[in-house]
């Protein structure tokens, strides 16, 4: 079963978004609480799209094909 998102249904549901993302909007977009993510990012879920150090941040898209696999 392919659950990988093509860049048209990317695009299509992230457009509005900024290709970078702050904790507090990454949680929002994966609709988790940003403590939840923040634990998931410390137990490696999302290498691929994060930026670690201080300020942290995400790749949309990334974060997005991470989440939904």
């Amino acid at each position: 079963m392919n659950r990988k998102l093509t860049q048209t249904e990317l695009h299509l549901a992230l457009n509005d978004l900024p290709p970078v993302l702050t904790p507090e909007e990454a949680a929002a977009v994966l609709r988790i609480k940003v403590s939840t993510l923040y634990r998931h990012v410390s137990e490696g879920r999302y290498s691929g799209s994060v930026k670690r150090g201080k300020p942290l941040r995400f790749w949309r898209d990334r974060l997005v094909q991470e989440f939904m696999l």
